[in-house]
Parts: C-alpha cells; structure tokens; sequence
C-alpha cells in the first residue's frame, strides 16, 4: 500500500478546506431557509448530504473531532427526528455551521479543536427526547431504504425470491450492546441473504435498541422467528413479507444503479465507486439532479489563483508586444508606402489582434467571479444581529450577477461585513421606535453592485434614522481629533466623513456586535488599499448608503494618455467627459483654489504637479483641459499636451514605489515608455476636502 507524500496531502487539506467553506455557507443558508419555512423536506435533504460529506472528507484529511462531531449530528437531522422538532432544528443547523467553521480555523492554523459543548448539548437533547426512544417494536413506516437498497430489492422479487422485513427488538437489560448486534446479525445472516439493514454496524448499534433489515430467503416466517430468536439478545421479532415497491422514473443513473443491484443479486461483486453511500432519506430524491450535480462538478476545475495571474502577466507582455509590432507597421509605412508586404502584414497584425484581444477576455473572465459569492454570506449576519438586538429586518440584493475580480471579491468581505452589521444595530431602528417615526416595523437592508466605467461600485443602505452629525462631531472632540474651533468650519459632508477616524463610534453601550470604536476605519483603511473608495450619503429619518468604488485593477482598459511636465500619464476613458481648451484669463480663484466655467457649470481645476491650493509658476496662454465625470462629480485636469489613446493592462505597484494614492498603477508602452494611471476615485476623494465639485453657475 502506497501514501500520498506530504505535498499530496498539502493539497488535499487545501482542498477540504476549500470545499468546506462551500458546505458551511450551504449550511447556512439551508438553516435560514428551514426558519422561513420549518419541515422544508427538500433543505433537509441538502444539510445532510451536507454534512455527510463533510464527514467523509474530514476523515480523509485526519480531522477525527470534526468527523465524529458531524457523525453524531446525522442521527439528529434522521427525518423522524427532524419532524418531530421542526421548530429546533434550524437552530441546531445553525449552531453546527458555526462550530464547524470554528474548528476548521483551529485546524487551518495547526490548533486544537473546540469541543463544540453547545452543538453536542443539542444533539444530546434531541436524542433523549422520549418519542425518539419510544419504538418498543419497530412499525413498518420504519423500513424505509436508501435507492440503492430498494433497487435490491426490487430485483430479488424480479427474480421470485421471497422478500421479509424483518425487525429485531434488542433486550434492554443486555450488557453489550455492540456484542449483542453482531448475535443478532449473525441470526439474520444464517437466514438467508441480507439485503439491506440498519444501523449498518455495531458501533451505530450503541445508541439503537432495534435492528431493520430486509431478508431474501427460501425460508418461512416462523422458521425466520425461531432462527432469529436468540435468549438474552432478542427480546421480540417482526416478520413481515416486503411490499412491492415502485421504483421511480428510470434514467442513466437508475439504470446503472439497478445493474450494480442485479449483480450482487446474482452473487457477483461489482467494483464501486469510491463515494459516500446515498443516506435513506434521499430514497425519494429524483436520480436525475444527482446525476446533473456529478456531470456539473466533472466539469469544474479547481485552479490556482496564482496561475491566472501568471497567465494574465504573460497576456500583458503580449499586448505591450502588440503595441510595439503596431508602432513598427507604422513606421515601415511611412518608409515603404508602395511596398506589397505592406497589406500582408496589416492583415497578420489585424487578425494577430483579434486573437489576443479574445485570449485577454477569456483569461479576465477565469478572474471574475459574480459578487454573490460574497452577498450570500450575509442573511445569516443580518439575522444573527436582528435576533440579538430584537429587530425586524430584511435583506434585499440586486446586481448579484455583477462580476469582479475574485482577490477584490475576497477583500472586501470583511469591510462589507462591518458595514452590515452596523447597518443592523446601528441604522435600523426597534418595531417601536420605527412605528413611532411612521415607519413599518420591519427594517430594510439593500445590498447592490453595478459597474460604473472601469469601476465596480458596493452599496450598503439602510432605511434607518440616519447618521446624526451633532453627534458624530461631538464625540469626535471629545476624542481630541480635532478642535471645537476646527468642527465649525466643517461642512455637512466633511462632518459625516469624522466617522470612519480610528477610535470614534456613536453607540451609547458596547456590545457584542458594535461600538468599540473599530469597524468603519477599518472600512476605509481596506479600501485605500485597494486603492478605491468609500461615499458617505445619509438622511436623518429616512437611512444612511455607503457607497465602495474599487478598481478592476487586473482589467485592461483604453486610456487617454497625456503629458505633464514631461512625464506620461493616463486617465481611463470611460472617466473621461469631453476635453475643451481654457485660456488663463478663464482661470479663477475662489477660497484659495482654481476654478474655470464650462458652460453651465463651474467646474474645479486640478493640476497634478501641484494639487494644492497655491498654485505658482510658468504656464501656457492655452492649455488642455480633460473634464473628468465619476459618480454624478465633474472636474477638470490641466494637461500639457495630449498623446492619444491606447490599451493599457494595468500592473499594480507595490506601496515602496509609489506612495501616492492617487496613482492606481502603472502600463509600459510598446516603446518601453512606462505610463502612470490615476486613480481618478482617490482624486476626487482629495478634492472633496477642499473644494465642492460641479457645483453650477
């Protein structure tokens, strides 16, 4: 027998790892789904396929606690108890995908599991229940098989056999349980031909007192009675001919189920495949959506993030390659105009481009994940945070579909989860404060995503009271970060953007959930990363929207490049309005900074080597002027001298090189010219502190 080396098996924990966190947000999502709608046979089939995966694969990977843990959680989720405790179990699914998530942490990290006491205390008492134990003598509605074990059956009555369901009380006052099962199995083996049973094993004997199975056999009832009957084992018997069953609608998987039935009906072994048996409450589960799911996850391909970008490198050279080729046709037509060559090497450029640009999609699309891989890990917060604080509110999502870069998707999870939760114990009222204001009871989260240009654009409102701005700059003196002299020459936008400094927060008690004073600087902090930004909009009585702009910093784009002061720059054209020519007699200044009218509008003037108020030194009688629109704000960038457009691959730069945070990365030019990017958000996040942008004339 061979192991697999210690690199295998590095990649078979990333791997559970992986699917894990698919499993427990399914869990998540399942157990909210059964609070909405208690007995839902169909969530309770997912959570235990669920769970007995995740059984299997912990298992495979070492992680006995968890194993087991999962393992005693199944005999809690059976169909009789789950009927039984409709109103409980979501409750338990719920705990479980916490304590899962729990302990896989403790393992990612080479740490010691926790014992999960919460998850067992409910197990424990779900099982003790009395009307779980009471089954004195098993009734028939007990012999229920998985599909695999109907099947079995089903082909031995096909061939004549005599079929019994068989049940088997085990003497309460025997020692060994374990022991006891193996006598009475053996009974049943001595029988006839066992064709299905349950519990399958001594060890699942320990918490059961009665034995299922279905018998085929030549033999009579009372013979089966006497054979069966061991003293001090079996305390009372059940004999009853099978029923016919019906088999479901055949397809392909029935098909070959049946075959591996028919096979072992006939004493031949077939080879099986290496996966988890179907549990017996996925008998009335059609076969056709489990053989959908396997053909589905035989054509995912799991890959390493870190290949693509490798691969999106490789497609950046090529681009810079393609420029360099285009500027080469370029100059061999201006010296060699009449030469035939000339056609055939457009045509080989032309179609040398298609190419590239599809292989360039194709790779941005292999990034590119829909952000509702990070929406749905939300309804679970919301409802975590409505319960604990005693609260109405729904979540509603739009723009699920919208796609963004999958490193982008995965930092903004935890900025995006503050904001909801603070969203729900801050912004969203009680049902009595909301019917006082003349609002319904129920509270309203939105969560939406669009693309605005090379943008992707997050929005977190709520329908709450709104951010109180007394408040916010009260307590922002109280914390010394800025003076009573300072927060008077504040306006209403500046005042709300106190709430993201470090150490600030309005709430008037700590609590679990909030006001510690971390949360919303850690919001901004995350976004300055990634080099976007974060609006504030809010209305006292009517809700709060903050609004996160983050850059597909891996897209390639057409910019619009320029020249100040010698050196070479480029904006993203989709930012880009219009372009107009100003003299400097059109130059104003207002509160110590520059301004110009652009017909109806006055616009603020940016210039990029001095973006200050005291601007100073030579400049030309007419200069260029790119009006720049993002997120309904126009303003206008001084520019020397205009260079075209071009496609750029945008390479982000590491902080030690660029320290600006108005510059979102950088190009290189078929040339070997490199090309600077602003980061138009960052600009106009600067100007907001000193200027009011678009306003109009």
């Amino acid at each position: 027998m061979s192991f697999p080396s210690d690199e295998q098996s590095s990649e078979l924990r990333d791997l559970f790892f992986e699917s894990a966190q698919e499993i427990l947000q399914g869990m998540n999502e399942a157990g909210l789904a059964l609070e909405a709608r208690p007995g839902d046979v169909e969530q309770l089939r997912h959570v235990r396929r669920a769970v007995h995966t995740l059984k299997g694969d912990s298992a495979a990977c070492g992680y006995r606690e968890l194993s087991e843990l999962a393992h005693d959680l199944e005999d809690v989720l059976t169909p009789e108890l789950a009927q039984q405790n409709a109103g409980l179990i979501p409750e338990v699914i719920l705990t479980a995908a916490d304590t899962f998530h729990e302990m896989l942490a403790a393992y990612r990290n080479n740490l010691q599991p926790p014992a999960g006491g919460a998850l067992h205390e409910h197990i424990r008492r779900l099982l003790n229940k009395p009307a779980a134990q009471a089954q004195d003598v098993p009734a028939e509605a007990n012999f229920e098989w998985s599909e695999y074990q109907r099947l079995m059956i089903v082909e031995a009555l096909r061939r004549g056999e005599n079929v019994y369901n068989i049940a088997l009380q085990l003497d309460p006052e025997a020692l060994l349980p374990a022991a006891a099962f193996e006598l009475a199995r053996k009974s049943l083996d001595g029988a006839g031909r066992v064709l299905a049973i349950r519990p399958e094993d001594g060890a699942s004997a320990e918490d059961s007192r009665s034995i299922r199975a279905a018998l085929s056999t030549t033999k009579t009832a009372d013979w089966i009675r006497k054979r069966c009957h061991v003293p001090s084992v079996v305390s009372s018997i059940s004999v009853e001919r099978a029923p016919v069953l019906q088999s479901p609608p055949r397809d392909l998987l029935d098909i070959l189920i049946e075959s591996e039935a028919a096979a072992l009906s006939a004493g031949v072994k077939p080879v099986m495949p290496a996966t988890v048996p179907i549990e017996e409450d996925e008998a009335h589960e059609p076969a056709a959506s489990s053989g959908l799911a396997h053909a589905a996850a035989e054509n995912m391909l799991r890959v390493d993030a870190t290949r693509i970008d490798t691969v999106m490198n490789l497609v950046g050279e090529m681009i810079i390659g393609k420029s360099m080729l285009q500027r080469a046709m370029a100059e061999f037509e201006r010296r060699h105009s009449k030469d035939p060559l000339r056609g055939r090497l457009a045509d080989a450029l032309a179609f040398q481009s298609r190419v590239l640009g599809e292989l360039q999609k194709s790779v941005m699309k292999i990034r590119m994940v829909p952000v509702e891989q990070l929406f749905r890990r939300f309804p679970r917060i919301i409802r975590d945070v409505a319960r604990l604080r005693n609260k109405d509110i729904v979540l509603e999502l739009a723009g699920e579909n919208t796609d963004l870069d999958k490193s982008i998707l995965d930092a903004l999870s935890d900025p995006l989860a503050h904001l909801v939760r603070n969203a729900a114990d801050h912004g969203i009222e009680t049902g009595a404060e909301r019917e006082a204001a003349g609002k319904s009871a129920r509270g309203t989260i939105r969560l939406n995503a669009y693309h605005d240009g090379d943008q992707v654009v997050i929005e977190v409102s709520d329908d709450g009271h709104g951010l109180d701005r007394e408040k916010i700059v009260r307590r922002a003196i109280e914390r010394g970060l800025l003076s009573a002299q300072e927060a008077n020459q504040l306006n209403e936008m500046e005042s709300l953007q106190l709430i993201f400094a470090p150490g600030l927060s309005t709430a008037d008690e700590v609590t679990e959930i909030s006001g510690r004073g971390v949360g919303l600087d850690v919001v901004k902090s995350s976004l300055e990363a990634l080099k976007g930004t974060v609006e504030l909009h809010s209305t006292p009585g009517q809700g709060t929207t903050f609004r996160l702009l983050v850059p597909l910093t891996l897209a390639s784009i057409r910019a619009l490049l320029f020249r100040v002061h010698g050196r070479l720059y480029a904006v993203p054209l989709a930012s880009v309005a219009e372009i107009a020519r100003i003299t400097e007699q059109g130059i104003h200044r207002i509160d110590d900074h520059e301004v110009f009218q652009l017909r109806e509008q006055v616009l603020t003037l940016v210039r990029l080597d001095r973006l200050g108020p005291h601007a100073v030194g030579e400049r030309a009688a007419r200069i260029f002027v790119i009006v720049i629109g993002t997120g309904g704000r126009k303003f206008g960038l001084a520019v020397d001298s205009l260079m075209g457009e071009e496609e750029l691959v945008i390479k982000a730069l590491e902080d030690q090189l660029v320290t600006s945070p108005i510059v979102s990365g950088a190009s290189i030019l078929g040339d070997g010219t490199v090309v600077l990017i602003l980061n138009v958000p960052a600009v106009v996040s600067h100007l907001s502190r000193i200027a009011p942008l678009g306003a109009t004339a």
